[in-house]
């Protein structure tokens, strides 16, 4: 008990930022939250924190154990909650944000099976270009793309995303099939400006193991992957777009891949929500279905 009580002390340490902010948080003394943290490094024979008198500073060491313990206490809250809410019925309103393109290509597809087995939840997804990277108005977890920037929120992995690079038929029978990255050069490329931060976005390659970033200045620019997707089937020209946009329009013909052997892995997409003792039934329930749908993500 004293090893898991030490890495339940870490997790707060780190989350919080401060040993007196632990302190109070736990309703101990900050000597007490001192010592814990030092019986534990001294167990594990590494240093978990650079600690100053201004700030901490989590070590390379210590930002490994914390991933890692962070998972371990998920497992076991979730281990809790599947024998300790045996019986009872999820129920309630659930409020999730989620990506609009990611919402309208995968999950909608998905949602009758969900409902057909929890009809007591009731669903308030909100589709955005835009999900912010904390948990506000309301929601109660958010699909996350990319990386994740609160260690306060509890953070479950679901799939990653691989980029595609294509265009239509119709165009590249016009226009030629480039062979390599530099060869976009004397293509039409469509560009995405990210609605996060009004960046355009790089296109990404893999070349000899390494990766390569190209800035695309496109003739044309979207700040909506749905609209990008139009404009290729329209035969306006090239982008590079994560899969789940574009697979149904390479499955019916309407756009084909290019470039695949520079194809690079895009971002990880994860589910969040603020940590819970006993995570409500009927947010459990959501992330296991989510879980089980993105093991079929392309």
């Amino acid at each position: 008990m004293d090893r898991l009580h030490g890495i339940v002390v870490y997790l707060r340490i780190v989350e919080i930022g401060t040993l007196s902010g632990t302190a109070r948080d736990l309703g101990v003394s900050t000597a007490a939250i001192s010592a814990t943290l030092a019986r534990l490094e001294a167990k594990l024979s590494v240093t978990l924190l650079d600690r100053t008198t201004r700030r901490l500073r989590v070590t390379e060491e210590g930002a490994e154990f914390y991933e890692r313990c962070k998972k371990l206490m998920f497992d076991l809250d979730e281990a809790e909650l599947s024998v300790g809410s045996a019986g009872k019925e999820p129920r309630g309103k659930l409020k999730v944000g989620i990506p609009s393109g990611l919402c309208k290509m995968w999950v909608v597809p998905h949602l009758p099976e969900f409902i057909k087995k929890y009809p007591a939840v009731s669903l308030e997804i909100v589709c955005s270009d835009y999900v912010p990277y904390t948990i506000d108005d309301g929601l109660d977890l958010s699909i996350q793309v990319g990386e994740l920037h609160s260690s306060r929120l509890v953070m479950k992995h679901l799939s990653s995303i691989n980029y595609v690079v294509c265009a239509s038929p119709k165009y590249l029978d016009a226009k030629g099939i480039p062979q390599t990255p530099d060869d976009l050069k004397q293509h039409a490329c469509i560009s995405y400006r990210r609605p996060r931060n009004g960046l355009i976005r790089e296109w990404r390659f893999k070349d000899a193991d390494k990766n390569q970033h190209m800035v695309i200045d496109g003739f044309l620019t979207f700040n909506s992957g749905e609209a990008l997707v139009s404009a290729a089937v329209a035969g306006l020209g090239v982008i590079q777009l994560a899969e789940y946009y574009v697979r149904p329009m390479i499955d019916a013909g309407q756009l084909i891949p290019i470039l695949e052997s520079y194809a690079v892995k895009g971002y990880d997409i994860s589910v969040v929500f603020r940590q819970f003792k006993n995570l409500p039934p009927k947010m459990r329930v959501f992330v296991d279905f989510l879980s089980a749908i993105f093991q079929k993500f392309p």
